[in-house]
């Protein structure tokens, strides 16, 4: 319970109480983390160009739908958080990273919410040059949702590289 002390007294709101925070964490060390792909996207390691850690995400390509995907567990009627490090190539048009519902059947579902990705970030050499994005969103009745970051091919040659991704949803006990 909170307690308002205003001109007309005291006055007791009802809150929940957090027991935690669930996360889904992505740090691309590991390929046993449940990525899968659309088109041009994959994962990198060791290459030296992740954003901390040895590994990566990244989709690249000029035509078509093209993304790294996961699943990432959360909280039932919660207000969750998506958070990720972004590098974008300055011919990139269209790209996203959003999350989905999963449909009764296992299907997924509609965009519950994204943001859209375009032309380079802003120069960012303390981060390499990745910038931090972020979203949040109701899971409504979902107990996992669908995590990606994607584009859609524009004739050029456009990429996103993904690292440090999170999703958190409070955790009500």
């Amino acid at each position: 319970m909170k307690v308002l002390l205003g001109l007309l007294g005291a006055v007791t709101i009802p809150t929940m109480a957090l027991a935690g925070i669930s996360q889904s964490q992505f740090y691309f060390e590991s390929p046993s983390e449940g990525w899968w792909f659309a088109g041009g996207a994959g994962l990198d390691y060791g290459k030296g160009l992740e954003h901390r850690g040895k590994g990566n995400g990244w989709v690249r390509n000029t035509s078509g739908w093209n993304a790294v995907n996961n699943w990432a567990n959360v909280q039932p009627n919660s207000e969750c958080t998506v958070a990720a490090w972004l590098r974008t190539s300055d011919t990139l048009t269209d790209g996203y990273m959003s999350v989905r519902r999963l449909n009764s059947d296992g299907s997924v579902g509609s965009v519950i919410n994204e943001v859209k990705l375009v032309g380079a970030g802003s120069p960012n050499p303390q981060n390499r040059n990745y910038n931090r994005y972020t979203f949040n969103f109701n899971s409504g009745s979902n107990s996992k949702v669908l995590f990606y970051v994607g584009l859609w091919g524009n004739g050029k040659d456009s990429w996103i590289q993904v690292d440090d991704a999170v999703v958190s949803c409070p955790t009500p006990y």
